[in-house]
């Protein structure tokens, strides 16, 4: 079981933390529809390159989750990326948080607990 959360927390962080460099990416960009912008700007940016590359990690450690454990364990597990997103715009964006998000971060880590010990 703490091996399942532990993997489970690993990639669901790494799947976060890939969004947290697409918002980077895309940050400041004035987005037009042009070849020569999307092959420059986006194409080219490392952020985004690095937010791919945490995609295709996450999705190898998921692949691997499956392998080992029963699905109805291991997806509902996957809301703890909601605790990493909401955590990542508050410590890196500097985003409001309110009381009632804190909240929800403490039911899903209460679920996440319950459906562990199934």
């Amino acid at each position: 079981m703490i091996t399942m959360i532990l993997l489970m927390l690993l990639q669901t962080a790494t799947l976060a933390f890939s969004q947290v460099a697409l918002k980077l990416a895309m940050e400041g960009l004035h987005w037009e529809w042009s070849w020569n912008f999307i092959w420059h700007h986006v194409l080219l940016n490392w952020w985004l390159m690095i937010a791919v590359a945490l995609m295709i990690i996450a999705n190898l450690f998921w692949l691997w989750m499956l392998h080992k454990y029963p699905l109805s364990q291991v997806y509902p597990l996957t809301s703890l990326g909601f605790i990493f997103g909401m955590l990542s715009g508050w410590l890196i964006f500097h985003e409001q948080v309110g009381l009632m998000q804190w909240l929800g971060v403490m039911l899903v880590i209460i679920g996440c607990i319950c459906i562990a010990k199934v």
